[in-house]
């Protein structure tokens, strides 16, 4: 009897472990894109329209008044930091920080 009890604990453990790191992948990563000089909504929609064109990228909310740009990701995919970098740039604004799941970037990141 004792054998089973710590058997069915394990495979209790084992089955909690799994749905934990299940529901940790399902997690969406956001990427924070900061640019310098955005200064009204016009400027926040010509950014979002260029970050909206990155492979990768579902939704664009951006703020204004704090420059950030948050760039939400499909599902099990994470925009390259480098195209985020290069849309803001083609918008003729200048990303001046990008914190992603693959790191936090104050350069143009070379991927």
């Amino acid at each position: 009897m004792h054998t089973f009890a710590i058997r069915t604990a394990v495979a209790l453990l084992m089955a909690t472990v799994l749905m934990l790191s299940q529901s940790e992948a399902a997690k969406t990563q956001f990427t924070r894109v900061y640019v310098k000089d955005m200064h009204c909504n016009s400027c926040a929609k010509k950014i979002a329209g260029k970050l909206y064109a990155v492979p990768g990228v579902v939704s664009v909310k951006t703020n204004y008044k704090k420059g950030l740009a948050i760039v939400t990701p499909q599902k099990s995919k994470t925009p390259s930091p480098k195209a985020l970098w290069e849309a803001v740039e083609s918008a003729t604004f200048q990303p001046v920080k990008i914190a992603s799941p693959l790191g936090i970037y104050t350069q143009k990141p070379k991927r």
